[in-house]
């Protein structure tokens, strides 16, 4: 599907959301989700990466020069 479809798909989900009184409680539940990723998840995906380029950025220290 094109992307502009997705985009449509979730406004028009989110007026249905705020026509039946839900838009408060989900911008809530999804503002706190996003707090809860920032706060725990992510910072342990950035260190997982960091590592793999700190272990690669020493593999390359480490060869001799040909």
């Amino acid at each position: 599907m094109d992307k502009k479809i997705y985009i449509g798909l979730g406004v028009a989900l989110l007026v249905v959301l705020f026509l039946f009184g839900l838009g408060p409680y989900i911008v809530h539940t999804v503002l706190k989700v996003f707090m809860w990723l920032t706060q725990y998840i992510l910072p342990w995906i950035f260190l997982y990466y960091f590592i793999q380029f700190y272990k690669q950025y020493a593999q390359k220290q480490e060869k001799p020069p040909e």
